[in-house]
């Protein structure tokens, strides 16, 4: 039984001591100034650099590894946003949690992305 929860807990989200290793590029505006941030994961030590710095590294790193599935997959093409602006931020978050390559990109153009940016904060600045 306890075998079944956990290797059910490491399908839905991940492990609590997978490795990542994460940069996350951000802009506030298309062609604007770049900011970048990595973070640094191991079953003992938590390192985050950038604008993760304020979050913190293990907080990071434990929203990284409970979100892994979701930044190792692609947004469904099938579901309905609606078109509501959320403001011209841009995201990318590229590296590996555990065995799972990630390379998600956000943005708020809609009320999806924008509902996805906000499922991935911490790891993606608040919008102003």
């Amino acid at each position: 039984m306890i075998a079944a929860l956990l290797a059910a807990f490491a399908l839905a989200g991940g492990a609590s001591d997978d490795p990542v290793r994460l940069t996350v590029t951000f802009s506030r505006a298309p062609g604007g100034a770049p900011h970048v941030a990595h973070l640094r994961c191991t079953a003992s030590a938590a390192r985050a650099d950038g604008f993760l710095r304020a979050v913190g590294a293990r907080r990071a790193c434990a929203t990284a590894r409970r979100l892994s599935a979701f930044l190792a997959s692609r947004p469904p093409s099938n579901r309905a946003c609606a078109q509501i602006f959320g403001g011209p931020e841009r995201a990318r978050v590229t590296g590996t949690i555990g065995d799972r390559r990630v390379r998600r990109a956000f943005s708020r153009t809609d009320s999806c992305e924008t509902a996805d940016w906000r499922r991935a904060m911490p790891l993606l600045p608040r919008p102003r």
